[in-house]
C-alpha cells in the first residue's frame, strides 16, 4: 500500500476518533492510545470498531485490540497501520 493510501487511512481513523470524542476534538496524534490517552470507554470502542467496519467492511478490529490493548499499544497509528496492511492483503487476493 502506498504511503498516500496509508496517510488516507490514518486521516480517516483520526477523523473517526474526533467524531466519537465529540468534545472539541483534541489534537490527535498517531502515538496516542485509544483507551489511555483518548479515554475511550467500552461504548466508544464499540463505536470505533463499527465506524472502521463501515469504512472498511473487510476489516474486523477485535483481534487487533486484544493483541494491542496491553501496554497502551492500542494507538491511533497502530490501528491505521493494521487497517492499511489488511487492505493491502485483501487487494492482493
Amino acid at each position: 500500500m502506498t504511503s498516500s493510501a496509508q496517510s488516507h487511512v490514518l486521516t480517516q481513523v483520526t477523523d473517526l476518533c474526533r467524531t466519537i470524542l465529540d468534545k472539541g476534538a483534541p489534537n490527535i496524534e498517531p502515538g496516542m492510545s485509544l483507551t489511555r490517552d483518548l479515554g475511550f470507554d467500552s461504548m466508544q470502542l464499540m463505536q470505533f470498531f463499527a465506524g472502521i467496519e463501515t469504512h472498511y467492511p473487510a476489516i474486523v478490529l477485535e483481534d487487533w485490540f486484544i493483541a494491542h490493548y496491553a501496554g497502551a499499544r492500542d494507538t491511533v497509528g497502530s490501528v491505521a497501520d493494521y487497517v492499511a496492511s489488511a487492505l493491502h492483503q485483501v487487494a492482493a487476493e
